[in-house]
């Protein structure tokens, strides 16, 4: 029965979950910025005309990378795309194994400029309900954002809408501490305004927010966040800073970001760490939390990266067993410039296995770009 019901829950959460990042591994690799390939000033999503190229190159077998392979032509204002994602495997929480196979995304992406202004939508469906019974799938627009930008890969822009805020390496893999603990968890978009500056050796953002009055979404709260990191050729470092204040709550992220590209050995290192300070409203202490991920990605040959990756969140510093690290092993493989196939595993233990059973998965992801 615990195992029905832990399959369940993986089910309900995962057929909401997932959405398509930008890969931080190319930043030092391939190119210095995130809007070199990407629509995005902060990467993720749509994909420009360098950034399909660059799909077709790293693919083993390549194939038309623009929307629907080129069979549709768009007018030069307007750019198109989307993203389907679906997973399965088996997980275990310390009661033996289960099996799962859900999907993970379905969204649209639309991108219209003219003279330097532009509107930007995402559009797709998620899950709500409680229960089996209940759920009902619903339109969802995880981003939209009217933006004005100087040009289209560097230089000063400028938007305002629903975004995440642009903070950290920005890893698209969602169940990394740094993200999932860090500030930016899936479904914690806000509405805001953000403004920035990006030049191939340098770029800094700046986010005002306030929390998204429609949905509940997991980290709730009006603030800003700030951004910026510093290039020196095969090496780079980020500062990392983020206030949000709530009914319940006030946090102070603080926290640094590094890459380093050992062109040789085709690896790259990246890491990224914070401090949290949460000061409760009601009657609570104050609680210190660290959060951090190590990643080494190995770049096999074109079309195949492996990520190895070790993370650790301490949920309060003063408290003793109650800090969980875990182990990831990403495999990414892209057969074609419109496929991608990931096989995904982690290895969780809370306390070093002395404060809870440990935890884990190993899941195939089928994702196909529209």
């Amino acid at each position: 029965m615990r195992s029905l019901i832990a399959i369940t829950a993986f089910l309900v959460l995962g057929a909401s979950a997932g959405t398509a990042l930008a890969y931080p591994q190319y930043q030092m690799s391939k190119e210095q910025t995130c809007v070199a390939c990407h629509v995005s000033p902060s990467g993720g999503g749509l994909l420009n005309d360098y950034g399909e190229l660059t799909a077709e190159e790293e693919s083993q077998w390549g194939g038309n990378p623009a929307f629907l392979h080129g069979v549709l032509t768009l007018p030069d204002v307007l750019r198109v795309g989307g993203d389907l994602r679906a997973a399965g495997g088996v997980h275990t929480r310390g009661d033996g194994l289960g099996g799962a196979a859900f999907p993970m995304q379905s969204e649209l992406y639309a991108y219209a400029e003219k003279s330097g202004v532009g509107l930007y939508l995402i559009g797709g469906a998620t899950v709500e309900g409680g229960s089996m019974d209940s759920r009902s799938l619903v339109p969802f627009s995880r981003e939209h954002y009217l933006i004005w930008r100087k040009s289209d890969s560097e230089g000063l822009y400028v938007r305002a809408g629903r975004f995440m805020p642009v903070q950290g390496l920005r890893q698209p893999e969602h169940v990394l501490y740094a993200r999932r603990f860090g500030g930016t968890p899936l479904f914690s978009e806000t509405y805001g305004a953000n403004f920035g500056w990006i030049k191939p050796d340098l770029e800094a953002h700046a986010s005002i927010f306030v929390a998204d009055p429609l949905i509940d979404g997991i980290e709730r709260g009006d603030g800003g966040a700030f951004y910026v990191e510093k290039r020196f050729g095969n090496k780079s470092v980020g500062l990392v800073d983020r206030y949000t204040t709530s009914a319940t709550d006030t946090r102070f992220h603080g926290g640094v970001t590094g890459k380093m590209w050992l062109e040789g050995k085709k690896l790259l290192l990246s890491t990224e760490l914070q401090g949290i300070r949460q000061n409760f409203k009601q009657d609570a202490p104050t609680r210190v939390q660290l959060v951090g991920n190590l990643m080494a990605t190995y770049f096999a040959r074109p079309g195949l990266f492996i990520d190895v990756a070790l993370g650790h969140f301490d949920e309060d510093t003063a408290i003793a067993k109650d800090e969980r690290d875990a182990v990831d092993v990403n495999i990414h493989f892209f057969p074609l410039s419109h496929l991608e196939l990931i096989l995904t595993t982690r290895y969780q233990m809370i306390g070093l296995g002395s404060g809870g059973d440990a935890s884990g998965f190993s899941l195939l992801q089928v994702h196909y770009r529209i």
